[in-house]
């Protein structure tokens, strides 16, 4: 019995002497190897909390942002003129045919006709007022397409597309072009915080508000070409320049627009040619060219003008010499050329006729 119960306590102090004996020999040995012992790894504390993925950092996120409801954020830009109504404008009312003509004769693959107005009206109607005026058409389109650009000679029509665009679509208007950012004077002389701060702005308000046309005229002044000065002179930069925009906004319009966002930028530009070609690559997804009108359209053009400020078209009336002689007009300098000819006097004296 006695046996029995003490084996177990003699065995278990042997183990520990042992133990004791082996470690102090390890030791001895490694001294004189002149090994040094591994110290023992911490082992890690137990509770700890897991670290927060963090969202994509972007510019002008400040505290002070979160603390100012979105809807004061939205009076802000009214006040500086950024968000602006438009005039209600259809996108039946651009104008323009079919060119036919060329479709037959032009061979597409060597030389690309230009576009045609039935044809941008068809562009502009698949690729951005269906998108932007459907949840669904958002998600079921094909090309996700978040910013345009919209060039070709001044008068052509550019500025009166965004219109009907947001009209057709009720899309609220965020207007950052050059003369609109020169005006702003809450934006104005703050540095790059407070431009970081606008574009936030501006895309927190397109979000919330959507869908929302965030439109730049005058696009070659945000992205100019760089100008070749004399060597070792460095030209100074104007702080209150257009182009203080151009790199945050690329940022915000990467990181934050979401496929499933029902904003788009439109640029519009009739100097292409002083742009910087590769910066407007970068940043537009896409392009539509808008040209000088051809015979068909001007032939309309004038027609619809004419009927559309009160004039009254007899069937003699020679419609074919005025487009031919119109060739190289815009239809901006044809609309101008009509209200300035069809006066008040000159309609009635024909109507007494």
């Amino acid at each position: 019995m006695a046996h029995t119960e003490m084996l177990p306590v003699v065995q278990d102090e042997l183990k520990k002497r042992v133990d004791d004996m082996l470690k102090i020999e390890l030791e001895n040995m490694r001294l004189i190897a002149g090994v040094k012992a591994k110290k023992k790894k911490k082992g890690k504390k137990k509770g700890k909390k897991k670290k927060k993925k963090k969202g994509p950092k972007l510019p002008g996120l400040t505290k002070g942002f979160w603390d100012i409801p979105m809807k004061t954020h939205l009076e802000n830009l009214v006040k500086e003129n950024i968000v602006r109504k438009v005039p209600e404008r259809s996108l039946s009312s651009f104008v323009g045919e079919f060119n036919y003509l060329h479709s037959m004769l032009d061979n597409i693959k060597d030389t690309p006709y230009d576009p045609s107005m039935a044809l941008i009206r068809q562009l502009v109607t698949e690729y951005i007022i269906f998108p932007l005026g459907s949840e669904l058409a958002r998600k079921r389109h094909p090309e996700q397409i978040k910013s345009f650009l919209f060039y070709g000679p001044a008068g052509t029509g550019k500025t009166h597309v965004v219109e009907a665009i947001a009209s057709e679509t009720n899309s609220i208007v965020l207007d950052l072009s050059p003369v609109v950012l020169e005006r702003a004077k809450a934006y104005l002389g703050g540095g790059k915080k407070k431009d970081d701060e606008l574009i936030a702005t501006v895309m927190f308000v397109a979000k919330e508000y959507q869908p929302s046309i965030i439109y730049i005229d005058e696009a070659e002044k945000v992205w100019p070409a760089k100008k070749k000065g004399k060597k070792g002179k460095k030209a100074k930069k104007d702080p209150n320049a257009p182009q203080r925009i151009k790199k945050t906004l690329a940022k915000w319009k990467g990181k934050f627009i979401e496929d499933s966002f029902r904003i788009t930028i439109i640029g519009a530009t009739s100097e292409p040619e002083s742009c910087s070609k590769k910066e407007f690559k970068k940043f537009f997804d896409n392009s539509i060219y808008f040209p000088f009108p051809d015979y068909s359209t001007r032939r309309l053009m004038w027609k619809s003008f004419i009927e559309e400020l009160g004039g009254e078209l007899r069937a003699d009336f020679p419609l074919s010499t005025l487009a031919h002689i119109s060739h190289g007009f815009a239809a901006g300098a044809i609309r101008k050329s009509c209200e300035s000819v069809l006066t008040n006097y000159r309609k009635t004296s024909v109507r007494a006729t």
